[in-house]
């Protein structure tokens, strides 16, 4: 395949359909042409938004709106849109007197530009919440000056986007979906790759490695396009390449160090994913807990507690921090998180194990059963949960039961996905479940260091082991509850005997490592 053309060459040249758009519009400036190049950029301004880099796109505009006498009314909303600050854009009251409220055309770039500004400021939830308003104007706009539905693909992509920052996944598959349904169009084929490389790194992440790679193959069948979204979609097929590897995982992260942040674009918070998933299987924690300090500081657009983006890198953190004996630490991570993503909730259910809290797990874990459809690792995790659960309560056959579930999926358990039960899990089941797969020689990647299992402590207990870690005496503690300091003694005694600990630092430390205090 020939190089694409420079941006200013003046022969439309015979390589693809985006570069000709952008060639014949690169002419016609280069020739004061303005006129024609007004038409021809608003009959395709949705191809050659992709086709022109965006600050190409801005000069190009602006080109036109200080050249002609009559802009068009959409390159000129356009122009006023692109010229603007987000805060203008946010400032809806001020900027709109620049902008025909009542042209859903001029409106729904406009609702463009908000998700994608709010996106950039951490904002996903915000940003997905544009979806509706874009979806209505859609509805809405002629689409006369776009008969191939390049608006539609292009939206669809960037609510996509929106979607799986906001750590809605399920919507954002669907979403992906849809662009896949519709007709194809080589101008916009950049789009279609878009979609494919990002449900694979989804399914990578979350979901099934037979689905990923086969995304990963439909992508790569598609012809790359001159378009600079291509040098995306190329980093993040590698990207999922590498998280559905079946290489060992000293390999799999020499890899994935080569892989450029910058590159990953947006696709930052699945990066978090990947690094803490290689680092873990490969039992480097203390570089693992270093990486997650250093991205925890650096400045991703992420806002604490708002979507995925927002949530993902606490969670590694927390999830870290409970296989190192760090309960406590854990606790205040996912304090960070956004309680309303599936995620954070399984790992708030792994949080309760490490507590001994088992029918709180058990409960969390259930309830998660019909977010995980679909999304095969985190179901298998949230699996693992529910079965060790029981088995830590002492319901052994309820435990089996799970386990042989298990087993039954689809194509049974691989040996990745055998790592995510805990050794002594993993024990029982190779024991007394007949369709169990044969022993992983990998380490467990999940639940790994739990506590002993035991009696849980009461929740009078926990207060009292509170004021323990305050350095508390008996008889403080039996002024500040109101009983007894004999009463407060035999509670004491209780709490050493669940804990199997002799002393009340010892009952400190087994309480912070389990996330109690």
């Amino acid at each position: 395949m020939s190089a694409p053309p420079h941006s200013y060459d003046k022969k439309v040249p015979e390589w693809d359909d985006l570069s000709v758009l952008v060639a014949q519009v690169e002419a016609f400036i280069a020739n004061e042409s303005f006129d024609e190049a007004a038409h021809l950029l608003e009959e395709n301004i949705a191809a050659l938004w992709f086709g022109l880099r965006p600050p190409r796109m801005a000069s190009v505009l602006e080109i036109l709106v200080r050249s002609l006498p009559s802009p068009p009314v959409l390159l000129l909303a356009a122009n006023r849109i692109l010229m603007s600050s987000e805060t203008e854009r946010a400032n809806a009251r001020a900027f709109l007197s620049e902008i025909d409220g009542n042209d859903p055309q001029q409106m729904f770039i406009l609702a463009m530009f908000r998700m994608h500004d709010l996106r950039m400021q951490g904002r996903v939830v915000e940003a997905l919440d544009q979806a509706e308003v874009i979806e209505e104007l859609l509805g809405k706009m002629r689409f006369v000056l776009d008969p191939h539905g390049g608006w539609r693909l292009q939206a669809s992509l960037e609510i996509g986007v929106s979607a799986m920052l906001a750590g809605d996944f399920t919507k954002a598959l669907t979403i992906f979906t849809q662009i896949q349904l519709h007709p194809a169009t080589p101008k916009y084929s950049y789009l279609t790759r878009a979609a494919l490389v990002k449900s694979a790194l989804i399914h990578a992440c979350f979901g099934n490695v037979t689905s990923a790679n086969a995304f990963l193959e439909r992508t790569k069948r598609i012809a790359r396009s001159s378009s600079w979204l291509e040098d995306q979609i190329d980093t993040q097929l590698e990207f999922v390449s590498i998280l559905t590897s079946p290489e060992d995982s000293e390999t799999v992260l020499d890899r994935l160090e080569a892989v450029s942040l910058h590159d990953i674009g947006e696709m930052w918070p699945f990066y978090i994913v990947a690094i803490h998933r290689v680092f873990e299987a490969a039992g480097h924690y203390s570089e693992l807990e270093h990486r997650l300090e250093i991205f925890d500081a650096l400045p991703f657009p992420r806002v604490d507690g708002d979507g995925f983006s927002g949530s993902v890198i606490p969670l590694k953190r927390a999830k870290l921090a409970l296989l190192l004996g760090r309960g406590s630490e854990a606790v205040e991570f996912l304090g960070r998180t956004d309680p309303q993503l599936m995620y954070t909730k399984l790992i708030q259910a792994a949080a309760q194990l490490y507590a001994g809290r088992y029918e709180q797990a058990l409960q969390q874990a259930s309830s998660l059963r019909h977010h995980t459809r679909g999304f095969r690792l985190v179901e298998i995790r949230r699996l693992s949960i529910i079965a060790t659960a029981q088995y830590q309560a002492g319901e052994t056959k309820d435990s089996l039961a799970t386990l042989e579930h298990a087993s039954r999926l689809p194509r049974g358990l691989s040996p990745t996905e055998i790592n995510l039960f805990n050794p002594m899990i993993r024990d029982f089941a190779e024991q007394h479940v007949s369709t169990w797969p044969p022993p992983s020689a990998g380490a467990s990647t999940f639940l790994v260091g739990l506590p002993e299992a035991g009696p849980t402590l009461t929740e009078r207990e926990v207060e009292i082991l509170g004021h323990l870690a305050r350095g508390h005496t008996r008889a403080r503690i039996a002024k500040a509850l109101g009983v007894s300091p004999n009463t407060v003694k035999t509670q004491l005694r209780s709490i050493f005997h669940k804990l199997k600990v002799s002393s009340a630092a010892d009952a400190v430390q087994q309480g912070q490592r389990r996330g109690i205090i």
